[in-house]
């Protein structure tokens, strides 16, 4: 079952539990992911559509196999571009009790 938030919706492909370290999630976006940061490193591979991300100070053009790593604590954001949602999968290194 999906989670839906503002614009986008996430479904939880593992999750993180007590002793393990790994955490994937499918995301939808139909807008805007709007500016956040976590606690551990995010690696995001880009599955379909196209968008911009932000991280930190920098822009990024989001095509279908752009990869991006947040740092831990960075702000970051994604706006879709187009009418086709944007889908990726964000993968969560560290203690990703998210």
């Amino acid at each position: 079952m999906p989670e839906r938030i503002g614009d986008f919706k996430r479904w939880y492909l593992s999750r993180a539990e007590p002793g393990h370290e790994l955490s994937v999630r499918y995301v939808e976006v139909d807008g805007i992911v709007a500016p956040h940061t976590h606690l551990t490193e995010e690696t995001i591979f880009y599955l379909e559509g196209t968008g911009t991300a932000s991280i930190g100070r920098k822009d990024v053009k989001i095509t279908p196999g752009t990869m991006i790593v947040v740092p831990p604590g960075t702000m970051h954001s994604t706006v879709r571009e187009g009418s086709e949602p944007l889908r990726y999968l964000a993968i969560f290194v560290g203690n990703p009790d998210l």
